[in-house]
């Protein structure tokens, strides 16, 4: 017994594109300068062929003016991804692609572990200086969901320039991956900054206010920037560590205040239900704080005022026939009220009298 693949009859090839190309550097570019690098790059995959590739044929077979051929790979250099080598011909000139992954290691991580004055990322304190630790750093679920969360703020991708700069960030001022989150949050969402410069400048406020953690972060906040600590506040509450409100969600809460007109500390009273239930989100908040603005609640004492009518409400009393009600008994009633003493009497006699007859019993004479 043995194990075998099905032979390919004919061989289409395929080319391996490094999925930092596709993350980091894609987004940054025009639709054409990306043709031009994927074709380029299929050429320079294509060993026994490559040298009968050139930049005329790149435009020949992408339908596109020579000259974007010639700016795609000018930008593209600037990047860093690619180098140009001049040659006699100054429009076929050899292109040399760049390892993406070699210049990851080159551009950030061996820059961040060269910086002796910025503290470690890791929780153990150690340098980040053999390709063994890069990898296992990658392989870090918070590193990972940080960058992916920070995209998300923005709404693209994050080149390798900001990655290595959010990186320099987060060792220099020893912060957490949630409170490099809540720094782009808090610029992006609630100051409406997006410029890296912005949100340096935000990170190393904090720090020199003793802002350190989450905690410090909603302090800081609630002195400085009331609606953002209450953002912050209700981001703990639902036990969002590592990622930011949503635009939906920061929709909602401004709902609380600038619709219902709630204060504060009946949000933050809402907030208390959090442990009612396993996972709480903004909605059940919602359904809570719209019921007490439905009531007319205003301060948490008319919460308690309303529990203590209800408990009231719910005490047992001795319920009373209703007026409307009709039975027997209140036609009896109604009709007793209705006659004299002596006229309710000779009722009586006649109803004996009838009985008494339907029993054969003999009727005394009246007196």
């Amino acid at each position: 017994m043995n194990y075998f693949l099905e032979e390919i009859k004919i061989d289409l090839q395929d080319t391996p594109v490094e999925n930092i190309f596709i993350t980091d550097f894609m987004p940054l570019a025009d639709g054409t300068y990306v043709k031009v690098y994927l074709l380029g790059y299929k050429y320079a995959n294509d060993k026994e062929n490559s040298s009968s590739f050139n930049n005329e044929t790149i435009a020949k077979n992408l339908k596109i003016p020579l000259s974007d051929v010639l700016n795609a790979w000018t930008f593209w250099e600037s990047q860093g991804i690619v180098k140009k080598y001049k040659a006699e011909d100054e429009y076929n000139y050899s292109v040399e692609f760049m390892n993406l992954k070699q210049l990851y290691v080159d551009k950030i991580y061996k820059h961040l572990s060269a910086s002796s004055s910025l503290p470690s990322l890791s929780k153990e304190n150690k340098s980040y200086v053999n390709n063994n630790d890069l990898i296992e750093l990658n392989k870090d679920e918070e590193f990972v969901q940080m960058h992916k969360e920070i995209e998300r703020i923005f709404g693209k991708f994050v080149n390798i320039s900001d990655k290595r700069k959010i990186n320099q960030w987060q060792r220099q001022y020893d912060l957490s991956p949630e409170m490099i989150i809540q720094a782009f949050s808090y610029c992006v969402n609630n100051k409406k900054k997006r410029s890296m410069s912005y949100i340096e400048k935000t990170i190393a406020a904090w720090n020199r206010a003793g802002v350190t953690d989450l905690d410090t972060l909603a302090e800081f906040l609630e002195t400085k920037e009331e609606r953002y600590f209450i953002y912050s506040r209700i981001s703990q509450s639902l036990g969002f560590m590592n990622r930011a409100l949503t635009e939906g969600e920061m929709t909602t809460i401004d709902k609380w205040f600038d619709d219902f007109g709630f204060s504060k500390e009946m949000v933050l009273k809402a907030l208390e239900n959090s442990t009612k239930i396993s996972s709480p989100n903004i909605s059940y908040f919602d359904a809570i704080l719209e019921k007490w603005y439905e009531k007319g609640f205003k301060t948490p004492e008319d919460i308690v005022d309303d529990r203590k009518s209800v408990a009231k409400k719910d005490t047992p009393t001795e319920k009373k026939p209703s007026q409307g009600t009709k039975n027997k008994f209140h036609n009896f009633e109604q009709t007793f009220s209705e006659y004299s003493e002596k006229e309710m009497e000779e009722i009586a006699q006649r109803n004996l009298k009838k009985k008494l007859e339907k029993l054969g019993i003999p009727v005394p004479a009246e007196e």
